[in-house]
């Protein structure tokens, strides 16, 4: 997306409708996401948005599933002794430490300690169970990197969305960073239908055993 110009630094808005992939066989989750009752989404969605990170975006697709920020540092290392090795080799003199030895350096490799923050950055496996969905997706999303190593990117608004159980018709207000907000500050909609399902069936025993108290002491009298 970045080469073809789709992609491009700016706000993200949650209003270009992307239509479901219908070549593909939808998982009973994602049926019930795309047909939970007044939040259906036939046609398809228009959130599936994601971050402008031209520098990372080499680095999402060397790592491997599992791989945390030690491991995407290494990997950024790599790339950045490859890419001088090459200017090097084009006749550039680019010496160590020089204006132009930094800022290739900080063009590739990202600037977090990576003794310091081991758990900054996870790619995701496509079949195990994912990391919390937090609020923090709203400032950045390194915690939740795509599986795919050939799209490369971090996950969605709507992948967001779809890990924390909203159904696909849900509308978020505001822009992107807002709608991650709102997704990692949310309690899961399916959690909350559980708690709110057995919230009622304890209140409903609890109406039955009031009732047979009642007629217990009735009849006792």
């Amino acid at each position: 997306m970045l080469k073809k110009g789709i992609l491009k630094r700016g706000a993200r808005r949650l209003d270009q409708l992307t239509s479901y992939d219908a070549k593909r066989t939808a998982s009973a989750f994602a049926k019930q996401m795309k047909e939970w009752p007044n939040f259906e989404a036939a046609a398809g969605i228009r959130d599936h948005v994601i971050r402008f990170l031209p520098r990372d975006y080499e680095i999402f697709s060397r790592m491997s599933p599992g791989d945390q920020y030690p491991q995407a540092y290494e990997h950024a290392l790599t790339m950045f002794k490859e890419k001088l090795k090459e200017a090097r080799e084009r006749g550039e003199s680019i010496g160590a430490n020089s204006p132009e030895y930094e800022d290739l350096h900080k063009s590739i490799v990202p600037p977090y300690d990576h003794t310091k923050f081991p758990n900054k950055w996870r790619k995701m496996w496509r079949d195990y169970p994912a990391r919390t969905i937090m609020a923090h997706l709203g400032k950045d999303s390194y915690s939740h990197i795509h599986y795919d190593s050939n799209q490369a990117r971090t996950i969605s608004v709507r992948e967001a969305a779809r890990l924390q159980s909203f159904p696909d018709g849900f509308v978020f207000s505001g822009a992107m960073n807002q709608a991650f907000q709102q997704i990692g500050n949310a309690v899961p909609p399916l959690l909350a239908f559980a708690l709110a399902k057995t919230m009622m069936q304890a209140f409903s025993e609890v109406g039955s055993l009031s009732e047979e108290s009642k007629t217990s002491f009735v009849s006792a009298g």
